[in-house]
């Protein structure tokens, strides 16, 4: 699988981790308190030339040169680092110019300080990929950027393009707490998808599955035929993926719940937490006909062999490795599996695989696909601001330099010259040694991190790997088609309180019904009273509360389209 910067997708449900009301004084004790939590940020300070900020002396912070000074926190992947980008920060100096003290958290540490951050109210004058608007409805230690719009004009050219965006990060309230990033059309593609080995398909003489019978036909096929011609029975057809117990994975084998009518959108929405849309209306997957149908379909996969027995349990280091097969990437051991690209099959392999559309699950059923175009390609996490931060100003006139067409490519793919060729006509190249850099673990760009947007007016050349994944979503055209409007849109912003109610929920009746689920997958036993008594016992844990409650967000979502 291709290195990832560790993106993580929007949450729909904030972490609470502590309590803090409107409108609170912090007082001394409780800043220092904060400022202690975070001196174990590892912090490069960069200096750019000066401009001033605006305001009195009193809402300035200043160097020891009398420069404005603001303080910038990134949460880094382990391969990247501030130090890479030395020509994107001389474009926010000629855009802006003032001292920047940069603060890099990685993604080990980031949940311990964030946590205190926000108990402790210090947050950093600027963060990037830090804070979500559900952590801004919960502590009031952010500025509400809308108010500061009309000093962006490059964020308000986004918002105007994509109108979604702005949806997704505006509060019930109105409030605008974080900006977003759109990493451009490129990027609107479901992440996951269901790739079938058309080489061995070829061997055998075999056509595409269209149902669920005739690919368990396939299965068996996969598993007696030698379809890799080694002479072992080495073949795995179908490498499962292991399942989580506290949320659905975005890369889930319960995506085959797309064979039987129910769209997931598992990038993130309440999909991940049992929600979907019938007909307009919110219901939960979980104690529905096609879940169990999904649950024993999977047992047959793994009861007649044609995925491993520990496929549940197994280390996702193991899957993955399992999808680059034997001899050192050149024979294939697996026939199906769901992932992202073809690159996760390794490019000596690559070229045996292609992305098939979702077999249906009896013939009549009208078979659909993940929904998760948009969550793919927007992000509510690129930018907070601390409120009453110094040099107010100076900050504005910062974000908007990082919403400019070429401080976001740079920022997405690297600096101009060094990884990126700008030919004009708002056309640019990438090279291909940024994506060589990237495959040996470092990244000389904020990459999907990124404080910006790619608009769709842009043309991005050479990111091969984002190609691929967006023609790989070609092949669901259809099936997306047949969704319709059942799907909760990005732009779904509970508040505080419905969304501690909406988590607390989930977090309950995801811990029986998901361990229960992995177990009759692994062993069986699923019949008539067993299910009764599963429905039974989990829809009273606050499943109809939830789906009351993101009925009524789903609703007013779609008043803001």
């Amino acid at each position: 699988m291709p290195k990832r910067t560790g993106r993580r997708r929007r949450s729909t449900h904030p972490v609470h981790e502590g309590t803090c009301e409107k409108g609170t004084t912090m007082t001394k004790d409780l800043k220092k308190k904060a400022v202690t939590a975070i001196a174990g940020v590892s912090a490069l300070t960069m200096a750019l030339s000066a401009c001033g900020g605006s305001g009195d002396a009193a809402a300035q912070q200043l160097d020891k040169d009398g420069k404005p000074l603001v303080k910038v926190m990134f949460q880094s992947a382990s391969n990247q680092s501030i130090a890479t980008m030395g020509t994107w920060i001389n474009g926010l100096q000629e855009a802006c110019g003032c001292t920047i003290e940069w603060s890099e958290v990685q993604d080990s540490q980031w949940t311990q300080q964030k946590a205190a951050t926000l108990t402790g109210g210090n947050p950093a004058d600027l963060s990037i990929r830090a804070y979500h608007p559900s952590d801004a409805q919960k502590y009031p230690f952010f500025e509400d950027l809308s108010q500061h719009l009309d000093q962006m004009p490059n964020v308000q050219a986004f918002f105007a393009q994509q109108p979604v965006a702005k949806a997704m990060v505006t509060t019930p309230d109105g409030k605008m707490y974080t900006l977003p990033r759109y990493q451009g059309k490129i990027s609107k593609a479901s992440g996951q998808h269901l790739f079938i080995n058309k080489t061995w398909l070829d061997k055998l003489g075999l056509q595409v599955p269209q149902t669920w019978d005739e690919l368990l036909k396939v299965m068996e096929a996969f598993k007696t035929q030698d379809p890799n011609g080694n002479g072992k029975a080495d073949e795995i057809p179908y490498a499962m993926r292991n399942i989580s117990t506290t949320d659905v994975g975005w890369w889930s084998p319960f995506l085959f719940l797309n064979s039987t009518g129910i769209s997931t959108q598992f990038n993130n929405s309440p999909s991940r937490f049992g929600g979907y849309v019938d007909n307009g209306t919110v219901k939960n997957y979980l104690v529905s006909d096609q879940f169990r149908e999904v649950v024993e379909f999977l047992h047959t996969m793994i009861e007649k062999g044609y995925s491993p027995k520990d496929s549940l349990t197994q280390e996702s280091s193991k899957y993955y490795a399992s999808l680059q097969g034997a001899d050192d990437n050149k024979t294939a051991t697996v026939g199906l599996a769901i992932t992202n690209t073809t690159d996760a099959f390794g490019t000596g392999l690559m070229d045996q695989y292609e992305a098939i559309p979702w077999p249906s699950s009896a013939p009549g059923v009208t078979a659909v696909a993940d929904h998760s175009q948009d969550e793919g390609a927007f992000d509510d996490y690129a930018v907070a601001v601390r409120a009453g931060a110094p040099n107010m100003d100076t900050i504005i006139k910062l974000i908007n330099a990082m919403y400019g067409e070429d401080l976001s490519v740079q920022q997405r793919y690297g600096t101009l010259g060094d990884w990126v060729t700008k030919n004009g006509d708002h056309t640019y190249t990438v090279s291909d040694k940024f994506f060589k850099l990237t495959a040996n673990d470092k990244n000389p760009a904020f990459a999907d991190r990124f404080a910006g947007w790619i608009s769709d007016d842009w043309t991005i050349k050479g990111d091969a790997s984002t190609e691929r994944l967006l023609a790989t979503d070609e092949v669901y055209k259809d099936q997306i088609a047949a969704v319709g409007d059942d799907y909760f849109p990005v732009s779904i912003v509970p508040s505080d309180e419905d969304a501690t109610t909406l988590s607390n929920n989930s977090a309950t009746y995801l811990s029986t019904a998901l361990p229960k689920a992995a177990d009759w997958m692994q062993n069986g036993g699923l019949d008539d009273a067993s299910w009764k008594a599963y429905v039974d016992g989990i829809t009273p844990m606050g499943i109809e509360e939830n789906n009351q409650i993101w009925q009524k967000w789903l609703d007013e979502a779609k008043k803001k389209a």
